[in-house]
């Protein structure tokens, strides 16, 4: 992004310079106009720059593995809410926790955000739908999907039916069938999407373009969970000690061609896969100590100072991430489920 915002600035600098030793005779008969000039130039360049970098990331890999309940969406945070321990709804609240109101009676998961609509899978009728971030306009974009994660990158949604992997632009349009193979996971970058496959034992990781083609194989000895970070990819594997019996979790990395795999750490404990989540400098995850205690954790993605964050009261969570909070589903007193906010130091936990 970086490097795009850069290339972007220097295109209009180059642009505008043209212009200006074009006119600079007239413009240095003038000095008001010539005032007037630079602040339309430097106007047009900051908007420029700042249009390409706020773009949207309509939500991370890492929240949509788990579950997607929630995203952000400018100051709002979008989210799953429950009542009385059921799902009711859809709702937002501000990052700084007021305003708190419901926007949609309907609910689902998988949340993700383009425009001016929230995208999600409905719970009770299995489509792909859309509504205005104002709860009004319900839309059916694609009818009776498998219900697991969709992800939206650059007006495209990418969702699985009949277990195959598909795409559809965001308004409906464009339908496109991408892959018949039984894909556990996918992060789409840019023209690219990596996934992990199950085949003969072991998990694949292999990525193809986001059409479907190019396909080449990166690792055939990864995990099902992985996340891209830069030039990197980070990939857990379970381990199983039939003469322990315990199972062990293998922090990895290798470059996204596959080389230089390293081991990082091994993770004790009983993990639950399927709460991994990454933010670029930790993982984190759910998982049982020695005690038998559940809890949410985090690691340095260099495998240094695990630290528990929060305990858990119920033994199934998910866990989404938002700037420094950590949102998660868990139980209250009276044992309903209720959405819970936590500083990623462990601080400030409040209910939502």
């Amino acid at each position: 992004m970086k490097y795009i915002i850069m290339n972007l600035k220097n295109k209009i600098v180059s642009f505008f310079e043209n212009i200006k030793n074009r006119i600079m005779p007239f413009i240095m008969k003038n000095k008001l106009i010539a005032s007037a000039i630079a602040v339309i130039l430097f106007v047009v360049i900051l908007v420029a720059i700042i249009s390409c970098s706020t773009k949207g990331t309509e939500n991370t890999i890492g929240n949509l593995n788990n579950l997607g309940f929630s995203v952000k969406s400018g100051i709002w945070i979008y989210y799953l809410g429950y009542n009385e321990g059921n799902a009711d709804g859809i709702y937002k609240v501000k990052e700084n926790g007021n305003k708190k109101e419901k926007v949609s009676d309907s609910y689902g998961y998988y949340l993700n955000e383009s425009g001016s609509y929230i995208y999600y899978l409905d719970s009770e009728e299995s489509n792909l739908v859309r509504i205005k971030k104002n709860g009004e306009k319900k839309e059916i974009v694609v009818t009776d999907v498998d219900y697991a994660k969709i992800t939206i990158s650059d007006n495209w949604i990418y969702y699985f039916k009949n277990s195959n992997l598909y795409r559809v632009k965001t308004n409906g349009e464009e339908k496109q069938k991408i892959s018949n193979k039984s894909i556990e996971n996918y992060e789409v970058i840019g023209n690219w999407i990596y996934y992990s496959y199950y085949n003969d034992g072991e998990y694949i990781i292999a990525k193809m373009k986001t059409n479907g083609e190019n396909i080449s194989k990166i690792n055939s000895q990864a995990g099902k969970v992985f996340f891209v970070d830069g030039n990197n990819i980070y990939y857990i594997n379970e381990n199983y000690d039939e003469e322990q019996a315990i199972t062990t979790y293998q922090l990895n990395k290798m470059n996204k061609n596959g080389e230089n795999k390293e081991k990082i750490i091994d993770i004790f404990g009983k993990v639950d896969v399927n709460t991994i989540n990454f933010d670029g400098k930790y993982i984190y995850y759910a998982k049982l100590n020695e005690d038998n205690e559940f809890g949410i954790y985090k690691i340095k993605s260099n495998g240094d100072n695990e630290t528990k964050i929060v305990d858990i009261k119920g033994y199934a969570t998910s866990i989404n991430i938002h700037e420094n909070w950590i949102y998660y589903p868990d139980q209250n007193e009276n044992g309903d489920i209720e959405i819970y906010r936590i500083k990623t130091n462990g601080k400030d936990k409040q209910t939502l």
